[in-house]
């Protein structure tokens, strides 16, 4: 049994002794023919429960003491370590908000201003043709020049382009891996001046 176990029985057991004791010292006090006052025999009582409970723990075998070798043997929880990231570009706190556009149906074929309110801007756009979005542009700090372009392409990749110079020339690519951004190769010029 382990040291939990013997615990939990020994105190289960000290503590029916002294439930059987109090009971056994109730029933005499209360079938004993003497006619005491109601202090005297509550005195009485409790003399006998004190006497049983210290019985009762005299007659429980004390736990072993706690050692230096008890501690060295017990095991050590590994630390936690935090999931090894597999993205070459974490996800950013907008990409989700981003991404969340994907399948949806927008009126028309563009929203403009998505994010209202936020420190970026988000347009999403539905290219000719389709049902959905097709794909949503980033304006980092609002100067009206794109710095990010996130496509849906039909085969369900998600590719994200980046223009890093904030001049609309997107020279790094990557594609969304479900939990950050995976390096690509940077997709041929497209028509998607909308």
């Amino acid at each position: 049994m382990t040291l939990a176990g013997n615990m939990k029985l020994k105190n289960f057991v000290m503590l029916g002794a002294i439930v059987v004791a109090a009971g056994i010292g109730g029933a005499y006090v209360a079938c004993s023919g003497k006619h005491h006052s109601d202090e005297e025999k509550a005195e009485k009582a409790e003399r006998q429960n004190e006497k049983a409970a210290k019985e009762a723990a005299k007659a429980a075998p004390t736990p072993p003491p706690i050692t230096d070798a008890a501690v060295a043997q017990a095991p050590v929880p590994a630390p936690v370590q935090p999931p090894a990231s597999t993205a070459d570009l974490a996800a950013r706190p907008y990409d989700a908000e981003a991404l969340a556009w994907k399948g949806k149906t927008i009126s028309g074929d563009k929203v403009k201003d998505a994010s209202h309110g936020k420190p970026y801007k988000i347009n999403v756009y539905k290219d000719a043709g389709a049902t959905t979005a097709s794909r949503v542009k980033i304006d980092l700090n609002r100067n009206e020049k794109w710095d990010e372009k996130i496509t849906f392409d039909k085969d369900g990749t998600i590719t994200l382009e980046r223009a890093p110079a904030d001049d609309e020339k997107y020279t790094l690519a990557y594609h969304w891996n479900g939990t950050g951004w995976m390096k690509a190769a940077v997709p041929a010029e497209k028509s998607d001046k909308k």
